[in-house]
């Protein structure tokens, strides 16, 4: 048999390049052994924002842009859900946390991703006198489910 393409792995790249080769009408052939599960084991979670310095991962938008179409096309065709929209928190560690917060939401590659409301905490159980700022366009991909149900 000949085919175009080899797949080696069938983890979340292999599934994204499973399914490019499919819209670009290649064949292919996918070789899995099961013997790297790092795709299995990932959290799934997606998130624009570096939240250590404030600063958007690289081409945030783009790359949404492209794993949400993806996640969703995979939802249909699989008929199953796999993304689900759950908020990210930071929690601030001090008023100068929070200042720099506000300046980062002014940014023209951050201001669709964080909120300007200083969320306070009523969790005794945590430790957040200074509260927490709010994420948008985050949430959680079933990894393990998708590379399930796409087998």
């Amino acid at each position: 048999m000949e085919v175009d393409y080899l797949v080696i792995g069938i983890g979340i790249a292999g599934i994204s390049f499973c399914e490019q080769l499919k819209d670009n009408n290649k064949s292919f052939v996918v070789f899995d052994n099961a013997s790297q599960q790092s795709s299995r084991v990932a959290g799934g979670l997606y998130n624009p924002v570096v939240l250590k310095r404030f600063t958007s991962v690289w081409k945030s938008k783009e790359q949404l842009k492209i794993a949400l179409t993806l996640y969703e096309k995979l939802e249909k065709q699989l008929r199953i859900k796999l993304d689900y929209k759950i908020p990210v928190y930071r929690k601030f560690a001090s008023l100068e946390e929070q200042n720099n917060w506000f300046s980062a939401s002014d940014k023209p590659l951050l201001s669709d991703y964080l909120s300007t409301t200083i969320i306070k905490n009523d969790n005794q159980s945590i430790d957040a006198p200074f509260g927490f700022g709010e994420v948008f366009e985050t949430g959680r991909v079933d990894v393990s489910k998708m590379i399930e149900a796409y087998i």
